[in-house]
C-alpha cells in the first residue's frame, strides 16, 4: 500500500512539475513583429569621403505591396530607397535607423553590391566582418562589384522583376557568370591562394534614352581581388576560361567554326576540371584536367552530325576554343595580375605540403612562374533531335 502511495505521488508531482514549467515557455521575449520592421531586399556599398562609406538600403513598402505586385491602390513601388554615410556598417546603419520609422531588419536581404571606388580602395574586410559578425545578414546574400557606384543600382526598375536585388539575385542564381556568397568571397580571402573573385556589374542602357525606361542590371564580367583590394577586372570572354579552370562552369555554350561564316554550337551536359600539381627540379607545375560531354543544339553547316569525322572535328574545334579561353585568363590574372583565383595554391597545399610551406610567404612570386598546361577531353555524346541540318535534303548532307 505504502508502495502504491508513493508512485503515485511522484506520478502526480511529476505532472505539477511538466504543467509549471509550461508557464515559462509561453512566449518569446526576443519577438520582433513584422509591422514593426523595414525589411531590407538589398544593400549598395560605396566610398565616401575621407574613410568613410556610404550605405544604400532597398526596403519593402508594404502599404504597396497587393498580391505580391506592385499596388493599384497604392499607386507606387513596392519599394524605397534609403542612403547615410558613416564610418563603417554598424555607425551608417544606426543613422539610417534615424530615417526610418521601422527597425531595420537585414534577415531578407540577399544581395549586397560594393562600389568600384570602395572596392579598388581596399579594406572590405570591414564591411565583411559586419556582415559575418550581425546576427541578422545571410552568410548565403550574393556579393556584386558595381563598375560605377553601387547606390545607383538600387534605383533600378528591373522589367520582369519586383525590384533589382530579386533580379540581381535570380542572375546569380542561374550561374551565368560568377557567383559567390558572402561567407565564399571570406573563404577566399583567408585561403591559400590570398585571391578572391566577385561578378562585376553594368547598367544596362535605358530605351530610347528615357530617364525613367525600366532597366536592369547585367553581369558584364568579373572583378579580380587581391586580399580585400580590387586590382583588376576580367571581361566575361575570359571569365568563362577562369570558371572553367575553378571547376564552376555552369550555364554556357561553345561555339566553334568548322567551314568559315558557318558556326555551330555546343552545350556542356557534364563537365569537370581536376587540378593536379607536380613539382620535379624545383619547377612548379600543374595541369588542369578537364572532360566536357556535350550536345549539338544549332548546326548552322551542312556537315553531317551523325559522321564520325565531322564529330571528331567538332570536339577538335571545341578544344581550341576552350584552351583560348583558359590561355586568356592565365595570361591576364596569373601572369598579367599575378593573382591567384584558380585554387593552384590549395592544390600545392595539399600535395605538397612541405614545399608549400617554404614558399607561401611569397607565393605572388612563385606563382607566375607555374608552368600550367591542360589536357582537355571534349566528347559529343548527343548531335540533336535532328540528324539532318535544317534546310537540307538528307541527299545533300555532307557525310564525310
Amino acid at each position: 500500500m505504502n508502495l502504491f502511495l508513493s508512485r503515485k505521488f511522484i506520478i502526480s508531482f511529476t505532472i505539477l512539475l511538466l504543467l509549471s514549467s509550461s508557464f515559462l515557455l509561453t512566449g518569446c521575449w526576443d519577438r520582433k513583429e513584422v509591422n514593426d520592421m523595414a525589411l531590407v531586399l538589398g544593400a549598395a556599398i560605396d566610398k565616401s569621403k575621407g574613410n568613410n562609406i556610404e550605405l544604400t538600403i532597398q526596403t519593402l513598402q508594404p502599404r504597396n505591396v497587393i498580391s505580391g505586385q506592385q499596388g493599384t491602390g497604392g499607386g507606387g513601388s513596392i519599394i524605397s530607397v534609403r542612403s547615410a554615410v558613416g564610418e563603417n556598417m554598424a555607425d551608417a546603419t544606426s543613422k539610417l535607423q534615424t530615417k526610418i520609422s521601422r527597425q531595420i531588419f537585414w534577415g531578407h536581404c540577399k544581395v549586397f553590391i560594393i562600389g568600384r571606388k570602395l572596392a579598388k580602395k581596399g579594406g572590405l574586410d570591414q564591411e565583411i566582418d559586419f556582415l559575418l559578425r550581425h546576427p541578422e545578414p545571410r552568410e548565403n546574400a550574393h556579393l556584386f562589384v558595381s563598375d560605377g557606384k553601387a547606390a545607383d543600382i538600387m534605383e533600378l526598375m528591373p522589367p520582369l522583376d519586383r525590384y533589382e536585388g530579386e533580379a540581381l539575385r535570380r542572375l546569380s542564381q542561374m550561374r551565368t557568370g560568377a557567383a559567390v556568397t558572402v561567407n565564399e568571397f571570406e573563404e577566399m580571402l583567408t585561403g591559400d591562394g590570398g585571391g578572391a573573385i566577385l561578378p562585376l556589374i553594368k547598367i544596362l542602357p535605358r530605351i530610347h534614352g528615357e530617364e525613367k525606361a525600366e532597366t536592369s542590371a547585367y553581369i558584364a564580367g568579373t572583378a579580380i581581388f587581391r586580399k580585400d583590394k580590387m586590382v583588376g577586372k576580367i571581361d566575361a570572354k575570359v571569365t568563362r576560361g577562369l570558371l572553367w579552370l575553378r571547376n564552376e562552369i555552369k550555364v554556357l555554350s561553345i561555339t566553334v567554326y568548322p567551314k568559315r561564316r558557318e558556326t555551330l554550337s555546343l552545350d556542356p551536359i557534364r563537365q569537370k576540371t581536376r587540378l593536379i600539381p607536380k613539382i620535379k627540379d624545383g619547377k612548379w607545375g600543374i595541369t588542369a584536367k578537364i572532360t566536357s560531354e556535350n550536345t549539338i543544339v544549332e548546326n548552322g553547316t551542312n556537315l553531317d552530325p551523325m559522321s564520325l569525322n565531322f564529330v571528331k572535328r567538332i570536339e577538335n574545334e571545341a578544344k581550341k576554343d576552350l584552351k583560348h579561353r583558359i590561355n586568356l585568363s592565365l595570361d591576364q590574372v596569373q601572369k598579367g595580375m599575378k593573382v591567384d583565383v584558380f585554387g593552384f595554391a590549395e592544390a600545392f597545399h595539399r600535395k605538397y605540403p612541405k614545399e608549400w610551406e617554404k614558399e607561401k610567404d611569397h607565393w605572388d612570386k612563385v606563382l607566375p612562374q607555374v608552368d600550367v598546361n591542360t589536357d582537355i577531353t571534349m566528347r559529343i555524346s548527343r548531335p540533336g533531335l535532328s540528324t539532318t541540318p535544317a534546310g537540307f535534303r538528307e541527299e545533300e548532307t555532307k557525310r564525310k
